[in-house]
C-alpha cells in the first residue's frame, strides 16, 4: 500500500465529520488511493454470487439513443433487462460497478433534460430516489453530456438513489462533465470526473469550486475527483488533480 501523508489523512478524516476539505497539494488523496479503493470504469461488472451487469445504449433511432441495464446470472441467464430513460435526450449507460455489499451501481450520461414521465428521474425508479441528493435535475440550457450516479435494486432493477452531477458556465447554463471511474471506500462513494466548464465543490447543492482559474486545466479540462456519501446527498471531499 502506499504511503499516506498526515495532511492527506487529515484532510479525509476531517471530511467525515465535517464539510470536507480539499487538498490541492496531493494528486492521490487518501479516499481516491487505488490501494484502497476499489474501481470500476467498464461497461460490465459481477457481483459476489456471479451475477452480472451489463450497461449500454439501444440505438432508437438515427439521432437518439436510450440507456440500459441487463442483470444476467452466473449461467448466463438474463434475469431482467431495462430502459432507463426513452425520452427524446439521448442516454448512455457508461459504468457497472458493485459496492462491498454487492449493491449495483451505475453511471450513465445524459445529453439534455426533459419533464417527461419518460425520462431517468421518472421512468425506472423509486419515488425517493432523486430526492434529497446532491443534485436533482439536469439543470438549464442547452444539451451538453452531463452525468447521473445511480443505485440499483439487485432484484427488481430500479433506481433506488441517484444524484446528477453537471458543470456549468458562468452564466449558471448547465454544461459537460464526464466520470471516467467509480469506486467506493469506507461508506463514500468515489467518482473521477473531467469538466468542460466550472465544475461543483463541496455541500450540498452546486457551488463553484473555489479559486479555479482556466490555467487549472488538463489536457483542455478540469480533472477533479469527488466523496460522496453513499445517499449522494452531499459531497464530502473534492481533489483538483493538475496532472
Amino acid at each position: 500500500m502506499k504511503n499516506i501523508s498526515a495532511s492527506v489523512l487529515f484532510c479525509f478524516l476531517f471530511s467525515l465529520f465535517a464539510a470536507g476539505c480539499n487538498n490541492e497539494d496531493d494528486p492521490t488523496p487518501s479516499f481516491n488511493d487505488p490501494d484502497r479503493v476499489a474501481f470500476y470504469s467498464g461497461a460490465e461488472v459481477a457481483d459476489g454470487q456471479g451475477n452480472r451487469y451489463l450497461v449500454g445504449f439501444d440505438q432508437v433511432s438515427s439521432n437518439n439513443q436510450n440507456p440500459y441495464v441487463q442483470k444476467r446470472d452466473a449461467e448466463g441467464n438474463e434475469l431482467w433487462r431495462y430502459s432507463y430513460e426513452t425520452s427524446g435526450v439521448d442516454g448512455r449507460g457508461v459504468i457497472a460497478a458493485v459496492d462491498a455489499s454487492d449493491q449495483p451501481w451505475v453511471v450513465f450520461s445524459l445529453d439534455g433534460g426533459s419533464n417527461g414521465t419518460d425520462y431517468i428521474t421518472r421512468l425506472r425508479t423509486d419515488a425517493d430516489a432523486f430526492n434529497g441528493v446532491f443534485q436533482n435535475t439536469y439543470g438549464n440550457g442547452g444539451g451538453p453530456t452531463v452525468a447521473v450516479i445511480a443505485r440499483l435494486d439487485p432484484e427488481s432493477g430500479e433506481i433506488m438513489r441517484a444524484s446528477f452531477l453537471t458543470a456549468r458556465l458562468t452564466d449558471g447554463a448547465t454544461n459537460t462533465l464526464r466520470i471516467t471511474k467509480i469506486g467506493f471506500n469506507e461508506g463514500l462513494v468515489v467518482v473521477s470526473s473531467e469538466s468542460a466548464a466550472w465544475p461543483p465543490g463541496l455541500g450540498l447543492m452546486y457551488e463553484r469550486f473555489p479559486n479555479i482559474t482556466d490555467a487549472d486545466r488538463v489536457d483542455g479540462v478540469f480533472k477533479i475527483d469527488y466523496a460522496f456519501d453513499e445517499a449522494l446527498k452531499e459531497i464530502r471531499n473534492a481533489v483538483l488533480l493538475r496532472e
